[in-house]
């Protein structure tokens, strides 16, 4: 009780300050344009001599507040004329509507005057990394390709084009990291619509949070969150490529929106993924007579084809009196993967395969000053309907030759499973999230989120006509409250939140036995934390910090299982962790050098962890439970250098260590676990990347450029099992060093481009897991056409 009416003091008083220092202030307004006529966004707003600065919203608005008096109003941006306009400030007021012109000669020098919407999320008290993709459109990566660049991420593999893969951020993976696209969860779209498959020209950022997420999010993340930012700021464009590639590989997307001059908007987006994966792996073929493995063949895939496609289409208005947008949308999506494997490549499968469709409607809404000047509404809601099949029904056998050999043994059974398998999810979800967000002034704000989610599904394993169907559910509700301070004329900004997380479900255990069982979760969690980031130099020099006590509720695929491989697991527990960060970050750039630096120091100590274990009951499934109780100590780091605008460098190393923390080697026992404060087994401890990039202007002509990229990824080696006495600790994943690059070109200043790029140039054998060998080399043309 006494913490409670401290913390309310210091709330308080914090407000009575920032409320007392506005007291004598008068606010002046305005709008910039762009010669262009277009809101200019990010544009540098300042009372000069002053340290009253601002800068300048989606809409090219800026509000200072200031004490009276007379003033320089200085306006600039990068690649545009700086202006310099006398003010009399003796009340509030707003001034006409300023218009900057561009200023071709500084189009060839590096002038930071303005900031990019990039450059302001990073500056946010968060732990997050912003990734700009607007340079990456003329690549073909899929989003996944470019987040395994990103510090303190790891994205591992199983194979090419819709292979299965694992997330890992500073420690945490799976469902312990969570995603967004515009702040709705992706899983919600179904599994057609994945990091692996999202075309990089369909967003304009991605915002990598580490540790602490923010609250309008509304997401149960334990270590950390992805948020794909799409454009929403362009009022016309047509953004349009194909790509092919190695291995018969199709890419073509199609990114449109056309704005009327009433307001009315259409969005478009559609994109299409086609692979056979027919790369070639070093493989071994038994002896159809002994069984003995052969020696190590060079071998291709021949049943790991992928092919996926999606489209969503949006219609709405904005810039309204009744709505700044809102947008209706439908999403088709659908896709089929071949399975090529089992958990190792000793497990080859020639006929099963996995496919899904999903329709999914959305509805999108913000609106400013909402019945009161600094109240700002948003919603985003989206119901999903999918039909999600596991096929599994074929008796043959396979080797890595192709050969189908019929086997009667086997005729009740299938290529992975025991028995014969026609899995069927009918799936229904809805996903809600709304936000208010008050801003009191300019220094004090406050936010309130609330997210519900809803699933639930039908499963059947329509094979077999005495299988009992069962429709089990999960409903999720999750407030959070957010208090956000800037002060010290913007060189402070601090943030403190809570989130209450509510769950409850159904699930029937052994369908149709003697042993069925209805089992209903329920968990009520409350977690909490607080950011803050502090300018040591202004626009120079920063530091960070946060806390949180984060939860992370059991997953639906954890709790209820899949029917197929996965037992349901209803008395599952939250995992819950405690999230450390501190770091700085460092930029400085002149008329010719700019350089950059960025460290963070993490510490997580997470207790609950949820593993997946053989079912006692039914060895050929898993089963999630609580067991792990981890500790993970890191760093990480980013170096950047620029030279003019044609030269880039950038580095960027990630080293820590996820130790085991359990006492005794299972829970509710005394037995001596000998690998504690040991390091976990199959997960990454050191690992970066490398980029140099090269820019040319002008090479035959005035409107056309020229970009080399040359970069490279390492991975050291790590543990397969876990670390003990003996050969069994020995690091069997092996050390991982390759190369890549890419050339674009493009004509009528990015209107017409064509791109050439070359992954693993020196062909080195990749692993992400133990005997699972990924794409070696490949070549990828893309053509993109871009106009607005």
């Amino acid at each position: 009780m006494q913490i409670n009416r401290l913390l309310i003091l210091i709330l308080l008083f914090f407000t009575s300050i920032q409320g007392f220092s506005q007291s004598s202030k008068v606010n002046l307004s305005g709008v910039i344009l762009g010669n262009n006529g277009k809101p200019a966004e990010g544009v540098s707003v300042a009372l000069k001599g002053t340290s009253y600065s601002t800068l300048t919203n989606e809409k090219g608005e800026f509000e200072i507040s200031a004490a009276p008096g007379n003033y320089a109003l200085s306006i600039s941006y990068v690649g545009y004329k700086s202006k310099q306009i006398k003010i009399n400030l003796d009340q509030s007021k707003t001034i006409p509507t300023i218009t900057i012109e561009e200023d071709m000669a500084a189009l060839d020098e590096v002038q930071v005057k303005g900031k990019s919407k990039v450059q302001r999320v990073r500056e946010e008290a968060f732990n997050i990394t912003a990734v700009d993709l607007k340079q990456l459109y003329n690549t073909s990566a899929d989003l996944n390709q470019v987040l395994n660049r990103t510090t303190g991420v790891r994205v591992r593999e199983t194979g090419g084009m819709g292979s299965a893969f694992n997330f890992s951020l500073n420690g945490f993976s799976g469902d312990q990291v969570k995603f967004f696209m515009d702040g709705i969860p992706l899983d919600n779209y179904g599994p057609s619509f994945t990091l692996n498959n999202i075309p990089t020209n369909m967003a304009e950022r991605i915002d990598v949070y580490k540790g602490v997420v923010p609250i309008e999010l509304g997401g149960d993340a334990l270590g950390g969150a992805v948020n794909i930012v799409t454009n929403k700021n362009v009022n016309r464009y047509i953004d349009a490529s194909y790509s092919y590639g190695s291995f018969n590989t199709h890419k073509a997307a199609l990114n449109t929106r056309f704005t009327s001059k009433n307001g009315f908007v259409t969005n478009l987006n559609a994109f299409l993924n086609y692979s056979d994966n027919s790369y070639k792996v070093e493989a071994q073929v038994p002896d159809p007579v002994t069984g003995l493995f052969g020696p190590p063949e060079e071998l291709k895939h021949f049943h790991d084809g992928y092919k996926q496609a999606t489209v969503i289409a949006e219609v709405g208005v904005k810039d309204k009196k009744h709505a700044d947008y809102l947008l209706v949308g439908v999403t088709g999506s659908a896709n089929k993967k071949e399975v090529q494997q089992g958990p190792t490549m000793f497990r080859v499968v020639g006929d099963a395969f996995e496919d899904s469709q999903n329709f999914v409607a959305s509805l999108k809404y913000k609106k400013s000053n909402l019945f009161t000047k600094g109240l700002t509404a948003t919603w985003a809601a989206s119901y999903n309907i999918a039909e999600e099949r596991k096929v599994d029904t074929s008796s043959r056998r396979f080797t890595w030759r192709g050969v189908r050999t019929d086997v009667p043994a086997y005729n009740s059974s299938g290529e992975i499973n025991t028995v014969k398998t026609l899995m069927v999810y009918d799936v229904k979800s809805l996903q809600s999230n709304a936000n208010l967000k008050y801003e009191l002034d300019e220094n004090n704000t406050f936010a309130l989120n609330y997210t519900y989610v809803g699933y639930k599904r039908t499963e059947d394993n329509e094979y077999i006509t005495t299988d009992k169907p069962t429709k089990p559910f999960l409903n999720k509700n999750i407030v959070g409250f957010s208090y956000s301070l800037s002060a010290l004329e913007k060189r402070l900004s601090f943030t403190a939140f809570g989130k209450m997380l509510d769950l409850k479900g159904e699930v029937t255990t052994d369908p149709g036995t003697t042993s069925e069982k209805v089992v209903n979760p329920s968990f009520n969690n409350f977690g909490y934390g607080s950011a803050a980031a502090y300018f040591l130099i202004p626009e120079t020099l920063q530091v960070k910090t946060s806390f949180e006590h984060a939860y992370r509720m059991p997953s639906a695929l954890q709790l209820l299982g899949d029917g197929l491989r996965v037992s349901p697991s209803p008395n599952l527990q939250p995992e819950s962790s405690d999230n450390f960060n501190f770091g700085f970050s460092y930029k400085n750039a002149a008329a010719v050098h700019s350089y950059g630096a960025e460290a963070n120091f993490i510490y997580r100590r997470a207790d609950d962890f949820i593993q997946d274990r053989q079912d006692q009951s039914n060895p050929s499934k898993s089963k999630a439970i609580n067991f792990k109780n981890i500790q993970v100590t890191g760093v990480d780091g980013v170096l950047h250098y620029g030279y003019k605008d044609w030269l880039v460098l950038d580095l960027n190393a990630t080293y820590q260590k996820t130790v085991n923390k359990d006492a005794t080697v299972s829970p509710g026992t005394n037995q001596v676990n000998y690998l504690y404060n040991k390091q976990l087994a199959n997960v990454p401890i050191l690992y970066g990347n490398a980029n140099l990039g090269f820019n040319f202007r002008k090479i035959k002509f005035d409107d056309d450029f020229l970009t080399v990229n040359l970069l490279t990824n390492y991975s050291s080696s790590y543990y397969l099992r876990n670390p003990n006495l003996g050969e069994t600790g020995k690091k069997e994943i092996p050390e991982q060093l390759y190369y890549s690059a890419s050339v674009a070109y493009s004509l009528k200043n990015g209107r017409y481009n064509v791109a050439v790029e070359c992954f693993d140039i020196t062909d080195v054998k990749l692993y992400d897991y133990f005997n699972v060998q990924k794409p070696g080399r490949s070549f990828t043309l893309k053509l993109r056409y871009f106009f607005m």
